[in-house]
C-alpha cells in the first residue's frame, strides 16, 4: 500500500514536471509582455496628461493661433495613437501566450498532440511582440521629435 502511494506520487510529480516544462516558455513570454506593458502604459499616461495640458493652453489663448503649440499637440496625439496600438498588440500577445499555456496543459491532460496549434499560437504571440516593439520604437522617435521642437522653441 505504501509503495503504491509513492509510485502515484512520483507519477504525479513527473506529470507536473512535464506540464511545468511545457508551460515555461509561454510563461516567460508573458512576463516579458507584462514588463513591456508597464513601460508602454506609463508612457501612454504621461502623453495623455501632457496632451490635456497642451489642449488647455490652446483653449486659453483662443482665438489666437500658435503654430508651435498646434504642432506639439499633433505630435503628442500621434504618440498616444501609436502607444494605443502598441499596447493593444502587446495585450493580445499576452492573451495568445496564455492560450499557449492552456493548450500545453490540455495536451498533457488529454494525451493529444496540439503541436501545430501551439506553434501557431507561439508564432502569433511573438509576431505581435515584434510589431508592438516596432510601433513603440516609432513612438520614441516621435517623442524625440517633439522634444526637439521644445528645445528649439
Amino acid at each position: 500500500m505504501r509503495l503504491s502511494f509513492l509510485a502515484d506520487f512520483f507519477i504525479a510529480m513527473i506529470d507536473y514536471g512535464t506540464v511545468l516544462q511545457a508551460a515555461l516558455t509561454p510563461i516567460t513570454l508573458i512576463s516579458g509582455v507584462g514588463l513591456l506593458l508597464v513601460s508602454m502604459t506609463n508612457r501612454y499616461n504621461h502623453s495623455t496628461d501632457r496632451l490635456r495640458q497642451l489642449l488647455r493652453e490652446s483653449d486659453a489663448i483662443k482665438p489666437r493661433k500658435d503654430n508651435d503649440l498646434d504642432h506639439a499637440i499633433e505630435l503628442i496625439f500621434l504618440r498616444v495613437r501609436l502607444l494605443r496600438k502598441a499596447i493593444l498588440l502587446i495585450v493580445l500577445s499576452g492573451m495568445f501566450s496564455a492560450l499557449l499555456v492552456l493548450m500545453s496543459i490540455f495536451e498533457i491532460a488529454l494525451g493529444d498532440d496540439f503541436m501545430v496549434l501551439k506553434s501557431i499560437l507561439l508564432l502569433i504571440a511573438i509576431v505581435m511582440v515584434v510589431v508592438s516593439t516596432l510601433i513603440f520604437a516609432k513612438e520614441v522617435g516621435t517623442s524625440m521629435k517633439a522634444l526637439g521642437l521644445s528645445v528649439h522653441h
